[in-house]
């Protein structure tokens, strides 16, 4: 059995990393997300610039972790309008999503919409707008409108220890009249880079 020395594999990861380019389907945001250290936590924190209540679901999750599918962090936040979140601390992961397929297909594969507190008005592929009052029956539907899912990538969008901010802004051109803008702080959390 060949074991690998901390300067071996170095030596075949700047290999790879030379040659990617070359490879094809294999791009330098591939092998940055699939390379980057994913130690620690990350921070996130969303900012509804809206007058109406967000709905949505989010989490970090490894992509590549499918068979059996590993786990998920996930939580789901119902913000009203015109407010900002305490900040949320997550596992460090590959991929961070809001609302995307690849999370919804990984809640439902690894059980999490089993767990305690899971919100299905809440599990939507896109975020929803309600202007419905929130003790209503409509109080997650999206009354004026949705956003597009959102993923940003470790090693491409943000690296471990980052604070990731998602700020939700009516947009009439974006399709459902709302989308979901992103910025990063780098290094906010102890031990960062």
């Amino acid at each position: 059995m060949r074991t690998w020395t901390p300067n071996r594999l170095m030596t075949r990861l700047s290999a790879l990393a030379a040659i990617a380019p070359a490879l094809p389907g294999c791009s330098s945001q591939f092998l940055a997300n699939q390379t980057e250290d994913r130690t620690g936590n990350i921070e996130v924190v969303f900012i509804n610039n809206t007058p109406y209540r967000a709905v949505l679901s989010m989490g970090s999750f490894d992509s590549l972790d499918r068979n059996p599918p590993g786990p998920v962090q996930f939580q789901q936040l119902r913000i009203e309008g015109f407010t900002t979140t305490a900040v949320g601390n997550f596992p460090c992961r590959r991929v961070f999503a809001i609302a995307t397929p690849e999370l919804l297909r990984r809640v439902l594969d690894t059980d999490t919409d089993q767990s305690a507190g899971f919100d299905i008005d809440a599990f939507n592929d896109v975020v929803h707008f309600s202007a419905a009052p929130a003790d209503s029956e409509l109080a997650t539907a999206p009354t004026a409108g949705t956003a597009a899912p959102r993923e940003v990538r470790l090693g491409v969008d943000f690296s471990c220890a980052d604070r990731l901010f998602f700020t939700l802004q009516e947009d009439p051109s974006a399709p459902g009249g709302f989308r979901i803008d992103y910025t990063v702080i780098l290094d906010t959390l102890p031990g960062g880079q």
